[in-house]
């Protein structure tokens, strides 16, 4: 620090130098920056292809209990999703839900758990199209996963759901918010 006068009549004063006021600033930035960032993770999940029986085909993960939403302590927001067909001229399109039993067709398939932008009466969305949702506006906390249903699939072909997102610990979900 050098020591200046504002005024002869006033005490000196220590001010910083240049250089020991960047070091400052740069080292409080940094800081900032990490933890702004630290906790968030960018992550997929993890690919099930599931050949469809039907030309309504539900497809979530119920063979290998690995379930398409965050561990307890998480919470996801969504980015992007996409059902990809094995073929790719396929005609048919797809709706997303989230929910905690895709198992439960009779109930997990309602409006009620009905993700943005998709309708069943609109049909949905095609396959081997993306759906990105805008900023911030699909959450998964802990028990909740995403599943879709694929309407007019063609019986033999393989469908499977491909999504990002953006993890982060619960406790620092104003990270996200």
């Amino acid at each position: 620090m050098s020591q200046q006068r504002l005024h002869s009549n006033l005490a000196p004063i220590d001010i910083l130098t240049r250089e020991e006021l960047e070091q400052e600033l740069h080292k409080g930035l940094d800081a900032a920056m990490r933890e702004r960032y630290r906790g968030l993770d960018y992550m997929r999940i993890p690919l099930a292809p599931v050949v469809a029986a039907a030309a309504t085909q539900p497809l979530f993960t119920g063979n290998d209990s690995t379930p398409w939403g965050p561990e307890q302590g998480d919470i996801w927001m969504l980015r992007r999703v996409n059902v990809r067909s094995s073929v790719l001229t396929d005609t048919a399109k797809y709706v997303i839900y989230r929910g905690s039993t895709p198992s439960d067709v009779a109930n997990a398939y309602s409006g009620r758990f009905l993700l943005d932008a998709f309708s069943a009466a609109g049909a949905g969305q095609p396959v081997n199209q993306g759906f990105y949702f805008s900023t911030k506006s699909v959450y998964l906390n802990s028990g909740e996963q995403i599943y879709a249903q694929v309407f007019g699939a063609t019986v033999g072909n393989q469908y499977m759901m491909d999504a990002e997102a953006i993890r982060c610990p619960a406790e620092m979900k104003g990270k996200v918010l």
